[in-house]
């Protein structure tokens, strides 16, 4: 699918259907259109499938007639049961008189109805494809941050497995979002490298410094996310085992109660039960057999309470 926009006063602005533009963006493209951007535009067709595989690493490469550039950017969050973030590759093919993006699926690459950014030339576009990720990038950490604060508050009484998954799946997350956010800081290495190369302006080589520093920011925040996530994991994967341990005991306790009673509620049922009370209204018989009952069973609580307390407590 074809999308085309052009810069209006700073502005990147969407062209109307089957009118060309300064900026060319390829979402899932069909094998026809694979075959113009190779056999037109002279797209490396190994550098297009590294544009649409997500698992590619970021780099730049210099052609005889574009600039190719593989970077990373976070999908659109999926709110499923695992709430996994992934990454995706998007690759920018910059040419004299135009920007050929090809992304692997439909997402958001530029700030609609902001203030104009720095960057209106066709390598200031690839700097505005860079700080949008980066910004996109921060959002999702923001919102896994949030997210783990709402798992560790509801882990500390879950019994089930279902938070735990949810931790895993952030940490997994975590770690593809640390591994592209690293990526993405090599190529703004190289770019800053090759800026005169691929004809960065002096504003426009601010605003890639700019850029870096951003993404250093989210390099950190993933870094650190990701170790904290990985240090409480082992604790909060404790506290859900525990939580299971306690309810397991108030189930042995009520068991271990409900035992002596179930063998007098047996006696007390058979026939010999009234042989025994034979002289005494079977009223106050049954009633002396209830109270008996309740007796044995609370002296039972007391016992198996007193046997699971700690030392320390008995002690005291």
């Amino acid at each position: 699918m074809l999308k085309c926009y052009n810069l209006v006063d700073g502005r990147i602005v969407r062209c109307p259907d089957g009118e060309s533009g300064l900026i060319q963006v390829y979402s899932e493209p069909s094998d026809e259109e694979k075959s113009y951007l190779v056999e037109k535009c002279g797209i490396d067709g190994h550098t297009l499938a590294s544009a649409l595989d997500e698992d590619e690493i970021s780099r730049v490469e210099f052609e005889d007639t574009h600039v190719a550039v593989i970077m990373k950017c976070p999908r659109d969050v999926g709110m499923d049961r695992r709430m996994e973030f992934r990454v995706s590759s998007v690759g920018a093919f910059l040419f004299s008189d135009r920007i050929i993006i090809v992304q692997i699926e439909d997402m958001p690459l530029f700030e609609h109805g902001r203030m104009p950014l720095r960057g209106n030339s066709i390598p200031g576009i690839l700097l505005r494809l860079l700080h949008q990720s980066t910004r996109h990038f921060l959002q999702h950490l923001r919102i896994i941050r949030t997210i783990s604060e709402q798992i560790e508050k509801k882990i500390e009484y879950a019994i089930t497995n279902k938070s735990l998954v949810n931790m895993f799946a952030l940490l997994k997350s975590l770690t593809y979002y640390e591994s592209a956010v690293g990526a993405n800081m090599l190529l703004m290495g190289k770019l800053r490298s090759a800026s005169e190369r691929i004809g960065f302006k002096e504003a426009e080589r601010e605003f890639l410094e700019d850029i870096s520093i951003e993404n250093k920011q989210c390099d950190n925040l993933a870094r650190i996310y990701a170790a904290t996530l990985k240090n409480m994991s082992d604790a909060r994967t404790s506290v859900a085992s525990n939580n299971m341990a306690v309810i397991m005991k108030y189930l042995a306790i009520i068991n271990i109660v409900f035992m002596p009673l179930t063998v007098i509620t047996g006696l007390g049922g058979m026939s010999e039960f009234t042989m025994m009370t034979e002289g005494i209204w079977w009223p106050h018989a049954y009633s002396a057999l209830a109270v008996f009952m309740v007796v044995i069973g609370f002296v039972t609580y007391l016992l198996v309470r007193g046997i699971g307390a700690p030392r320390n407590s008995r002690r005291r």
